[in-house]
């Protein structure tokens, strides 16, 4: 393993965080007040994320490591085993997210199966290097996501029809559907999927400052979030955003920067790099979780049959993309992400009060 730096593992997270997340409105639900939701729902995350680093810095160890410390061996492991699978789900679930993009967008006649194919053969041969390899490219990646969201904030200023009234009246419909519109479905994406996260900290050996780094990339993730979020509504308004598959991609086509048109091949870069970087996370985290479970010395071989898998679940997870969200919106977000990312953690951060951890050398 390289030595990774906190500023690198701080870009690979906030690429990571933005990765997806960027592509949609979230929170759209709550109307012209999804900016409201999603700064309600950054609030929440602190401590959520706070969560994670208190548990890593306890147990000094992977998320399996410490499930089996938590609940025992045989429970751990099959804890483990369901994370596992969560986090296969999820690589098959960006990816899909990213076919539908390319193939609804870009590559109108390329069936998605070969773009499953191309991002995933780019993925399995980053995780033939240790993760320092995606950190570092992370790192190195993100002044591009950067200059680009430069471009974004100034050139939606030329968008014909953009107005600050798009957003008002603000609370028009009071504050419930703007907690509902962050509970849990903000709160859990993208901010809850830093749990993957709990995998590779033990293998960059940095815990000093390891939460003031967690806790200011909450903060620049909900800015970029909820700017990104104003600059939609307010370009495409409500109606179009929430009824555009993907309105990121919808505000490029129409955004112009001085005499330059046509910037979606520029974002078509950024969206992917966002893509790679955060299926490799979730691929990782799935194969390092599968070496903990059955003690495994080495896990490049299992990279072939694990990519096999995220192809088939990616191509088989929805029958339709509307169907695709759908699921990941509704079901998925109360099913699976609320009990895995902060009911199973929260049970484990309290029995660590109760039972001193053994921490793993």
């Amino acid at each position: 393993m390289k030595k990774i730096t906190y500023t690198e593992l701080f870009s690979a997270m906030l690429v990571f965080e933005l990765g997806s997340a960027i592509l949609f409105v979230l929170g759209i639900s709550a109307k012209q007040d999804a900016w409201i939701a999603m700064i309600i729902a950054t609030i929440a995350a602190f401590p959520l994320v706070y969560m994670y680093v208190v548990l890593f810095k306890k147990y000094n160890a992977n998320l399996p490591q410490i499930l089996e410390a938590a609940f025992g061996k045989i429970l751990g492991k099959a804890l483990s085993a369901i994370y596992a699978i969560y986090f296969l789900y999820i690589a098959a679930r960006v990816t899909r997210d990213f076919d539908e993009l390319n193939v609804g967008t870009i590559y109108k006649e390329t069936p998605i199966s070969a773009i499953s194919i191309a991002i995933l053969i780019v993925v399995l041969y980053y995780l033939m290097f240790d993760i320092s390899v995606t950190i570092k490219s992370a790192h190195i990646l993100l002044p591009t996501f950067i200059f680009l969201a430069i471009i974004q904030f100034f050139g939606v200023f030329n968008v014909t029809g953009i107005s600050i009234k798009k957003l008002m009246p603000i609370l028009n419909n009071g504050l419930a559907p703007v907690i509902k519109a962050a509970f849990p479905q903000i709160l859990t994406f993208p901010y809850g999927e830093l749990i993957t996260f709990m995998m590779i900290f033990p293998e960059i050996h940095l815990k000093k400052d390891l939460n003031k780094y967690c806790m200011a990339l909450v903060a620049a993730t909900g800015l970029w979030l909820t700017i990104n979020t104003v600059e939609i509504i307010t370009s495409l308004g409500v109606a179009e955003a929430a009824r555009s598959n993907f309105p990121f991609y919808q505000l490029v086509l129409i955004m112009k920067f001085g005499s330059f048109r046509n910037l979606d091949p520029f974002y078509a870069v950024e969206i992917v790099i966002g893509g790679v970087v955060k299926i490799t996370v979730f691929t990782y985290a799935a194969i390092k979780t599968l070496q903990s479970i059955f003690d495994l010395k080495e896990y490049k071989f299992l990279l072939l049959p694990v990519g096999t898998i995220i192809y088939a679940l990616s191509i088989i997870i929805a029958d339709s993309y509307p169907l695709h969200i759908l699921i990941g919106l509704k079901l998925t977000t109360v099913y699976i992400h609320v009990p895995l990312q902060i009911i199973i953690p929260l049970i484990v951060l309290i029995l660590s009060f109760i039972k001193k951890p053994q921490k793993q050398q």
